[in-house]
């Protein structure tokens, strides 16, 4: 994969950013789509847009392995990307979200991912880079959003999606802990 990704960079001038700057700027399309998907319950629109929607989730596994790959210098700021990296992903997790109504899981999931993002905004530099509980954090809201599609659109069992929706609250708000115990833990010393 790395080799892919540094084929992009050097043949296209992909960069980190770039492909962070994907997730941003599709979030309000996925949201739009996500809409129909709702409103129509279509089958095949809901395969079209969640093969979209984990090819746009797929830039944030690529984006970091060109920023390991290639060197900190004046076209990649490794501080910056952490923290865009970040925003991106509150981004793209609020956004997907708004479809589903305002709701008691929606506003909580929300409440934690714009806590987050001004925690990503105004930590110190070397505090910008995701911790492991935001990483596991994302891992279960990429899957958040097939199991709520899947849920709306057939007749996927309300227990497991409730569940993987407490879940995921869960791990959000221990991502949220992690973050701001992290930054006290390292402010005291």
């Amino acid at each position: 994969m790395e080799k892919f990704v540094l084929f992009l960079h050097k043949k296209y001038g992909i960069t980190p950013d770039i492909l962070t700057y994907i997730r941003i700027f599709s979030a309000p399309w996925l949201a739009l789509f996500i809409s129909k998907i709702l409103i129509h319950k279509s089958i095949t629109l809901t395969i079209i847009i969640l093969l979209f929607y984990f090819l746009i989730i797929s830039t944030d596994f690529l984006d970091g392995i060109l920023a390991r790959a290639i060197p900190e210098n004046k076209h990649h700021d490794h501080s910056y990307g952490g923290m865009l990296d970040r925003l991106a992903d509150k981004i793209l997790i609020i956004f997907i979200l708004i479809p589903f109504g305002f709701n008691l899981f929606t506003f909580l999931l929300i409440l934690a991912e714009s806590i987050l993002a001004f925690q990503a905004l105004f930590s110190p530099n070397d505090k910008k880079q995701a911790l492991k509980a935001g990483k596991i954090k994302m891992i279960l809201q990429t899957f958040l959003l097939p199991i709520l599609i899947l849920q709306a659109v057939t007749n996927f069992p309300d227990m497991v999606a409730y569940l993987y929706i407490i879940l995921t609250i869960i791990a959000t708000y221990v991502s949220v802990y992690s973050h701001y115990s992290h930054l006290f833990y390292f402010k005291n010393d």
